[in-house]
């Protein structure tokens, strides 16, 4: 399964440890919105490409 993780903060340990258990097994893409201006529309094709999408705020 492809899941992409999309981070609008710097993920905290407690984060990071649930990412660790749901990317398991698991194809996955990661979008760092707090790393500068984000291309949207890569972000909205990267979406429709993955299976699930999770969002960490």
């Amino acid at each position: 399964m492809k899941i992409l993780h999309i981070y609008r903060n710097e993920p905290n340990a407690d984060c990071k440890k649930l990412v660790e258990i749901v990317a398991e097994g698991n194809d996955n893409d990661h979008v760092k919105l707090f790393e500068g201006p984000p291309d949207y529309n890569k972000v909205v094709d990267m979406i429709f490409a993955a299976d699930k999408t999770i969002s960490w705020w």
